[in-house]
């Protein structure tokens, strides 16, 4: 395992949107917060967000900013590590480099391994990143800390790294099937932002308004550090009989199951597919 992370590292570590990716992700996910601060005043003087279930001040605060920074990170994730599972294989597809791998003897199980090996690593740094981040501002900013308050949204850390791996892993399945850069990062775009939402509400909304609408891929991924808006939750739920999010363990086990499937479908591709 550290021969093939040492061999992606290797591969990336001077490539540049790779130093691009990792420098954003490391200042937005904290600015990003603190630049919502700035624009909406905390306390009682400023115009607030009571009335969706959390206070402004609340969210830079013990247990909420577990809440609020993971769905932040949501959105960078799938923009820029989701970015960066395609670049990691269309590169290899443009450049020729798998191919000179297996020809140097690194298997398809080897190179294939090399990735998942990354995409664990990265999401692993980038979960310690959110935690530390967390764990900083809220100190800063929560009143009186109590140990049973700080532990009490924890579970959202292990879902951020999960979700993490999930983009990844849509990431690296268009990136191996599609292989050209460009059409693989639009699509990848494109059915995580229009076309799932099509397929959701425009076609099966109308077939059946059921909770199954949720349960698919890039909206379980969302479900693991949701929109914390609680009386938009309940709201959806009074009008449609269910509710707007899955649960956490629905989420989790859905995701579990896509990556999986995803990572599969990968080594099938890698496996069976003329390089």
């Amino acid at each position: 395992m550290l021969y093939l992370l040492r061999l992606e590292w290797l591969k990336l570590k001077d490539y540049t949107p790779f130093k691009v990716i990792g420098i954003l992700y490391l200042a937005l996910l904290p600015l990003l917060l603190m630049t919502g601060k700035a624009i909406v005043p905390a306390g009682p003087e400023g115009p607030g967000i009571e009335n969706a279930g959390l206070s402004v001040t609340s969210a830079y605060q013990f247990p909420d900013i577990w809440s609020w920074m993971g769905y932040e990170g949501n959105w960078l994730v799938f923009f820029l590590f989701g970015f960066l599972a395609v670049l990691m294989v269309t590169t290899e597809f443009g450049n020729k480099t798998l191919r000179q791998n297996i020809i140097t003897g690194i298997g398809r199980a080897e190179f294939f391994w090399s990735k998942v090996f990354f995409v664990l690593a990265v999401a692993f740094a980038a979960t310690l990143w959110y935690f530390l981040c967390a764990t900083v501002l809220g100190l800063i900013y929560t009143d009186t800390f109590y140990w049973s308050v700080y532990t009490k949204k924890l579970d959202l850390v292990p879902r951020y790294f999960l979700m993490i791996v999930g983009y990844m892993s849509i990431g690296l399945l268009i990136g191996t099937v599609v292989r050209r850069t460009g059409i693989a990062l639009f699509l990848y775009l494109c059915y995580g932002m229009f076309v799932e939402q099509i397929l959701r509400y425009m076609i099966h909304g109308q077939i059946a308004m059921h909770k199954s609408l949720h349960f698919y891929p890039v909206n379980v991924l969302e479900d693991l550090t949701p929109l914390p808006f609680a009386e938009m939750a309940q709201n959806f739920q009074t009008e449609n009989g269910f509710g707007l999010f899955l649960e956490p363990w629905e989420a989790t086990v859905g995701a579990l199951v896509y990556t999986a499937l995803f990572f599969f479908f990968i080594y099938r591709r890698l496996r069976h597919s003329d390089l």
